[in-house]
């Protein structure tokens, strides 16, 4: 009953397909369409179990249930949408248990996807900031990190001790599979250092204390240090990394007319400071630049509405969009092709 999982597999990829146009034409992924493709998910399991076909139900609710934890806290810690969310999780209905399987061996595929997802989504951004830098539509100079040298530094010691408490981690509880599978290991801690900038809390400096003391401590238990030499090409890609942020950063923003705000953009953090001086009502309050600070219609259009006043703006800065949906179908099928690879 071969056709079985491979229709699951062809309906996981015409999902991304469909929500990667709609999220970059509309900004939106249908509730409609995931219900649909999730019930059609679950009729395939279930024909699965009762013709009792050859599947290993243990591993595909593993990643189920991984898959689960994993697109609520990218919802919770506003990285990504509600509609990227719940499409991961339909994934993980859709995707049947033989894709869990990576030469005979259980993988946890949703990690490895949003690991490619996020890869891929830091190289558009790249690519388009370098278009940008071409065409002089922005402000990166070098200037710009020697000015900030030292809170570059300190980024850089803060993500080291990350990155090196969680490779301790990887090696002690999973040495064989990281020696199995360098490459991908090398794909999710490339990931674990995009995201790490992203967490707000991440960057307290009590919580980098905790976890270098709890690093510390795991090396006085496994003997294992901080600078090993494979380790150092995480060190050294750290560096490129941050530096590419800081150029992705200064490219981050659009500046639109403010008639042509609408539901679901995020504004800048320094308009929305220049509006909360204003006693227009209805208008958002200071951005968090993510997922938090989408606006509402009713916020959308009494920003609208305020731009035509005595006082309002003409034109608005907003956070440039970023189509997850297509980075989720890139990632997806990568790691179709390596699965077709390796089985």
């Amino acid at each position: 009953m071969i056709i079985l999982p491979f229709s699951a597999v062809i309906l996981a990829h015409i999902l991304c397909i469909i929500t990667s146009i709609t999220d970059i034409k509309n900004n939106k992924i249908s509730n409609k369409l995931l219900i649909i493709f999730g019930i059609a998910g679950i009729g395939l399991n279930i024909v699965q179990y009762v013709l009792k076909t050859n599947i290993i139900w243990g591993a595909y609710l593993f990643n189920l249930t991984l898959v689960i934890i994993f697109s609520l806290l990218l919802y919770i810690l506003h990285i990504w949408a509600a509609g990227d969310s719940k499409l991961l999780i339909i994934l993980g209905i859709l995707l049947p248990a033989n894709y869990c399987m990576l030469a005979d061996k259980v993988v946890p595929w949703s990690v490895i996807l949003v690991a490619f997802s996020f890869i891929f989504s830091f190289i558009y951004l790249l690519l388009e900031s370098i278009w940008l830098f071409i065409h002089h539509e922005g402000n990166f100079s070098l200037s710009n990190v020697k000015m900030n040298f030292k809170n570059f530094l300190f980024a850089y010691i803060r993500n080291i001790i990350y990155i090196s408490f969680a490779l301790k981690i990887e090696n002690f509880f999973a040495k064989d599979w990281m020696d199995q599978y360098s490459w991908v290991i090398f794909g999710i801690n490339i990931s674990i250092i995009l995201l790490i900038s992203s967490f707000e809390l991440l960057r307290k400096m009590p919580i980098v204390l905790t976890v270098l003391l709890a690093s510390i401590a795991f090396s006085l238990f496994t003997h294992e240090w901080f600078f090993s030499t494979s380790r150092l090409k995480y060190y050294a890609v750290a560096i490129v990394i941050m530096l590419l942020r800081i150029m992705i950063s200064e490219y981050n923003y659009k500046t639109i007319p403010t008639s042509e705000v609408k539901k679901g953009m995020i504004l800048s953090s320094l308009t929305t400071i220049f509006m909360s001086k204003a006693t227009y009502k209805g208008l958002p309050d200071i951005s968090h630049e993510d997922m938090r600070s989408r606006l509402s219609a009713a916020e959308a259009e009494a920003v609208v509405n305020w731009g035509t006043t005595k006082n309002g703006m003409k034109s608005v800065q907003i956070v440039r969009k970023m189509p997850y949906a297509i980075f989720i179908l890139i990632g997806l099928v990568v790691y179709s092709i390596i699965w077709w690879m390796v089985n």
